[in-house]
């Protein structure tokens, strides 16, 4: 189905404004009054590879490319309390300069999805919020903006010199990764685990808080306001927990369900 480019450009222009039009079979109707562009906070969110898999309800599905080593990207989501227009489209066009950096640092894990499915995804429920920032304001700005930051937050280097690794027979105190990550990002991360099926807690996720500006920060109290409202925000995991240890585990790109077994 093709569109009308002026009709496209009324509905960016009315997200962009803070307004959002309902797209229907070629129309913008249904004005929102809500305004959802008018957010303080973000997450970016990294995820090991090693352990997501562990927190998927079909484990066929998975599958980790091995080009991918390291951390990688889930999201970058402003914390809004809405759902985003979805009349912004993102074509593979828009991202070719970019790719071999996105594919590297923003792969799909699941089995059979091209990556670029994945990031039209990540692009329609939180990169249309984030365009109504300048600096992310098209397909392309929001995700160099998410590449930038993920190169900026070298995470594997500095779990390697804090002599953080990768093991199945070795776990760490919660205290021990936080205390790893302070120096980088202060106190603005959470970390996010998922329990295998031995009952080891497998750290999965690191939620770094940051500012509209996409700079370290925002406040704890508007954080937690804006997730109460969204069910859909919270991803796969749960809190790491302060009371047992905490394991990173290795990627097993043969059995990446279970990296331990």
């Amino acid at each position: 189905m093709s569109y009308d480019k002026h009709i496209l450009w009324a509905c960016t222009a009315a997200l962009l404004t803070g307004w959002v039009l309902a797209f229907d079979n070629g129309h913008c109707s249904g004005i929102v009054t809500r305004p959802l562009c008018n957010w303080t906070c973000m997450q970016l969110t990294l995820q090991w590879p090693g352990s997501f898999c562990i927190g998927l309800n079909n484990k066929t599905i998975c599958k980790i490319p091995e080009t991918v080593r390291n951390w990688t990207i889930h999201g970058l989501w402003p914390m809004h309390t809405g759902y985003c227009c979805n009349c912004w489209p993102v074509f593979h066009s828009h991202l070719q300069e970019i790719e071999p950096e996105l594919t590297q640092l923003w792969p799909s894990l699941i089995k059979g999805k091209h990556f670029f499915f994945f990031w039209r995804e990540e692009w329609i429920k939180h990169g249309t919020c984030a365009g109504s920032e300048e600096t992310m304001g098209s397909p392309l700005l929001y995700f160099q903006a998410a590449v930038k930051l993920r190169k900026l937050f070298d995470i594997d280097s500095v779990l390697e010199s804090s002599g953080i690794k990768t093991s199945c027979d070795v776990s760490y105190k919660h205290d021990d990764i936080r205390g790893a990550l302070t120096p980088l990002f202060g106190n603005n991360f959470d970390l996010q685990c998922v329990t295998d099926r031995e009952g080891r807690e497998a750290w999965i996720q690191l939620k770094i808080h940051l500012f509209r500006n996409q700079t370290l920060g925002c406040t704890k109290q508007e954080q937690e306001e804006v997730l109460n409202t969204l069910a859909w925000f919270n991803s796969p995991g749960h809190p790491c927990p302060k009371n047992t240890t905490i394991f990173y585990v290795p990627i097993n790109y043969e059995n990446p369900h279970e990296p331990c077994n």
